[in-house]
């Protein structure tokens, strides 16, 4: 998959791309606008992107869920090595101490990436403070040169930021946020 970033600086020039990407055969989900005030995309009909998009929640918890396991590596070989338990921590206070940090690793990355703007768009987000706005398309890579060239030739307006500012999205209902 990849994802193409546009800036525009009026709603109205989203509201012409919009319908012609739409024509062009590109799913509504796969059209994300973040803008100041988001409340105005979605009054126009615009798919606003939603959390998933514009924070690090999914960065955040895979990193989380990383040092939450290293963590339990280590803290799994300290109880091991120190007898600390006796003979109480074996298998299931192995398998306990794995899940328990790795969980709570998960947990806590994802609070603090829901608390970041996301990491790949960071670089951007100055633009949507200044009142612009960013239109997100998810395309796959063959789709890719078709889009550039139809936004090239009908929407000159928009600019064209980064062709690979990729975010995962997991699950397609993560994808819509009305």
């Amino acid at each position: 998959m990849s994802r193409l970033l546009y800036q525009a600086d009026h709603l109205n020039e989203l509201e012409n791309t919009y319908e012609d990407l739409r024509m062009t055969g590109v799913a509504d989900d796969h059209l994300h606008v973040i803008a100041k005030k988001q409340g105005r995309v979605l009054r126009r009909g615009l798919n606003a992107a939603n959390y998933w998009y514009k924070t690090d929640i999914l960065n955040g918890a895979s990193k989380g869920a990383i040092w939450g396991f290293l963590a339990a590596i280590v803290l799994a070989t300290v109880f091991l090595a120190t007898d600390l338990f006796g003979s109480d921590y074996q298998v299931f206070g192995i398998l306990a101490t794995f899940v328990l940090l790795t969980a709570f690793g998960t947990w806590f990355g994802a609070f603090v990436g829901l608390q970041s703007k996301n990491h790949t768009l960071k670089q951007f987000y100055h633009l949507v403070d200044e009142g612009k706005y960013l239109l997100l398309i998810d395309l796959t890579l063959a789709e890719e040169a078709q889009i550039k060239q139809v936004m090239a030739s009908r929407h000159p307006e928009l600019t064209l930021l980064s062709s690979d500012a990729e975010t995962t999205i997991p699950l397609k209902i993560m994808q819509r946020m009305h």
